[in-house]
């Protein structure tokens, strides 16, 4: 049943906290509890605190159908990432809910290509006022032949029909391939993870190999193709088995460096004596290894907030002619890439 006999809501059923129970409460009109909850108007910093404190303790919930019926919005952005295991990408979420949240609207995970598609093909309804896609060139390709829906792309390359925003990685891979050349390594190795870094088009592989080819040497990419931490340690350990190790490793992001360290210790090599070592993304607990390991940092809050100030530019004037940011990585140099240079 639905109702008790006198006509109250059932015990299964809980009443909605609407806009009027927080004004009532809240003693304000409904109107100033709308223009601070969807930070439509300025509100009194007193009152707006007063009115956001009652709905949290209401445990109000938008209806964001209703929002998008009277306003054509609906307040809520789609962020597309990777998994949020990897601490890269939970950093990246982390850091746009904070711009998001605090400017009033709400952040919808999506991950998958079906995802992706049925929200660009949706018709009749509105389903997100825009995406930030953190390093997912392929599903940032849906929104090619749906302009209508604002999206911006955080990656290493520019994306001619949506917003970008770069990292540019060039300088600190070719910093960090120039010391391992300055200490003698003669086999200077790349560990990656995926298909697309056998591409020259991807920045960290074409500065190592224009690197390696301005020194006379030759590339040698390693690709594991997989980003499972275990089955790359497996891999890493069973080419060096195969091929004897390098000593020296630049590795595609910092996931796939320790993942190495450990692969090199088992096999009996010591960094940075037997192997030079880097990573790429600039985790904070690479410091906390033996020896503290080497990695290329990202500006990640800056690059989320010009993410994001992109995003809101292109909601509010739709015409603007597309957008781009470049942030450079800068390399943080540790014990890792520190031997005494070979004779």
């Amino acid at each position: 049943m639905d109702a008790k006999k006198d006509g109250s809501p059932s015990e299964g059923r809980l009443k909605r906290v609407t806009l009027q129970d927080i004004a009532d409460v809240a003693g304000v009109k409904k109107m100033v509890v709308s223009n601070t909850l969807n930070n439509t108007r300025s509100v009194a910093p007193a009152t707006r605190e007063k009115i956001l404190q009652i709905a949290r303790e209401m445990n109000y919930i938008p209806n964001f159908a209703a929002r998008a019926l009277t306003t054509g919005r609906t307040g809520i952005i789609a962020v597309m990432s990777g998994p949020l295991s990897e601490p890269y990408y939970a950093n990246m979420v982390e850091l746009l809910e904070e711009q998001i949240t605090e400017a009033g609207f709400n952040l919808m995970l999506m991950r998958t290509p079906n995802e992706v598609k049925d929200l660009v093909n949706a018709t009749g309804r509105i389903a997100i006022d825009g995406a930030i896609a953190v390093d997912m060139q392929g599903l940032v390709n849906e929104f090619r032949s749906h302009p209508t829906i604002p999206c911006v792309s955080i990656s290493t390359s520019e994306q001619s029909f949506v917003d970008s925003v770069i990292v540019d990685l060039s300088a600190s891979v070719e910093q960090a391939i120039g010391l391992m050349l300055a200490a003698g390594r003669e086999r200077i190795a790349y560990l990656v993870t995926a298909r697309i870094l056998e591409m020259d088009t991807e920045v960290r592989a074409r500065t190592y190999r224009a690197s390696l080819r301005k020194a006379n040497r030759v590339p040698e990419i390693i690709n594991v193709m997989t980003d499972d931490s275990e089955v790359v340690e497996l891999k890493f350990k069973a080419y060096i088995e195969e091929h004897g190790c390098p000593d020296a490793l630049l590795c595609q992001n910092d996931e796939t460096a320790m993942c190495a360290f450990r692969g090199l210790k088992d096999s009996g090599y010591v960094v940075p004596n037997d192997v030079l070592l880097v990573g790429c993304d600039g985790q904070r607990h690479m410091r906390y290894f033996e020896p503290p390991l080497s990695t290329i940092i990202q500006p990640m809050a800056e690059m989320c907030e010009a993410a994001w100030q992109f995003l809101q530019q292109r909601i509010a004037q739709p015409g603007l002619s597309h957008q781009a940011a470049t942030f450079e990585g800068k390399l943080v140099i540790r014990e890792s890439l520190c031997p005494t240079p070979r004779p």
